[in-house]
Parts: C-alpha cells; sequence; structure tokens
C-alpha cells in the first residue's frame, strides 16, 4: 500500500510541474502576442491581471537600474516574437509591452533604423524629433498605427545603452470599452 501511495504521489507531482510548464509556455506566447499586437483587450487585461496578482510562472520585474531597461521583466525562457528573442520586455503600461533587444552599445539607432526598414511604414512624430534637436535627446521613438493598435521601437541611448524596445501598445484599443 505504502508503494501504491509514494507511487500516485509522483504521478501527482509530474502532472503538477508538466502543468505549470505547460502554462509557462502559453504565458511565452502570451507576451509574444502581446509584444506583436496580436491581442484583443479582453487578453490584454487577462494577462496583465495574471501579472498584478503575481499569477504569471518565471515571470519578475527587475529592479531599476541606472543605464538599463526601464520597467523591465525578465522570463526564465526567452521570448520569441518579430523574428527573435529575449528574456527582457518592458511593461511600460498596462497596454503597451515592448520586447527588449539586446544591441551594441552605440549602434541602436542604426540597429533600429534596419528594424524600421524591415516592418515598413514607421515613422516618428515631431514631438521626437524636437526633443532631439532641442534637448540633445539621443534616440529613437519610431511607430505604426495597425487598426487601433500601434507598433513602437523606442531607443534611449542615455537611459537603456545597448538596447532596442520593440513592442506594441493597445490604447486606442481600449478606447470606447473604459
Amino acid at each position: 500500500m505504502k508503494f501504491v501511495q509514494t507511487l500516485m504521489s509522483t504521478a501527482c507531482c509530474v502532472a503538477i510541474v508538466a502543468s505549470a510548464h505547460a502554462q509557462s509556455a502559453t504565458d511565452l506566447q502570451t507576451m509574444a502576442r502581446f509584444v506583436e499586437c496580436k491581442l484583443d483587450a479582453r487578453q490584454i487585461d487577462s494577462f496583465i491581471d495574471r501579472v498584478d496578482s503575481g499569477a504569471v510562472p518565471g515571470l519578475t520585474s527587475q529592479p531599476s537600474q541606472e543605464k538599463a531597461v526601464d520597467l523591465a521583466w525578465k522570463t526564465q525562457k526567452p521570448i520569441q516574437a518579430w523574428g527573435t528573442s529575449s528574456n527582457l520586455v518592458s511593461i511600460v503600461s498596462p497596454r503597451q509591452m515592448l520586447l527588449a533587444i539586446p544591441t551594441p552599445e552605440g549602434d541602436e539607432i542604426s540597429v533600429a533604423k534596419q528594424w524600421v526598414a524591415r516592418i515598413g511604414g514607421m515613422s516618428e512624430g515631431a514631438g521626437t524629433i524636437s526633443l532631439r534637436e532641442n534637448a540633445q535627446w539621443r534616440g529613437v521613438d519610431y511607430r505604426k498605427t495597425v487598426g487601433k493598435k500601434e507598433i513602437r521601437l523606442l531607443v534611449d541611448q542615455q537611459e537603456s545603452p545597448g538596447w532596442i524596445l520593440l513592442g506594441c501598445r493597445y490604447d486606442k484599443l481600449f478606447t470606447n470599452s473604459n
């Protein structure tokens, strides 16, 4: 009888681990879909509620550090999105998540321009251009509207050297629902 109990206990533990692993894979897919502008409002709210309650296994908030990605969250396994992968995302707001892609320091803007060409149709607003010209800001902030969603590519060489941030902003998707 003791052998049967041990065997059943082991089977339950394996099932729980497998379930947690499956959930983790699902969460990684959800994060990839989040940054690629492929979620709807209900999916975004559900995922952010889970992040807020600490119910996303393997996702941990990283403390702010000087010269690092702001509002960073780290995953145990890499997120596969935009044809690349990273273990770091920036959750700028509950409706904006950007994949942090490592880039050689000093080359961030040239790498960003390669991404802009690859995605196509991205541009910067007058405010961003003015920041560079009048405030000596070293960065780019390209955007492309896709329906009620916005692809965003952000570089800030002073605040986050060695990184480009690429993802999606869903603010307009929620304008009529809240």
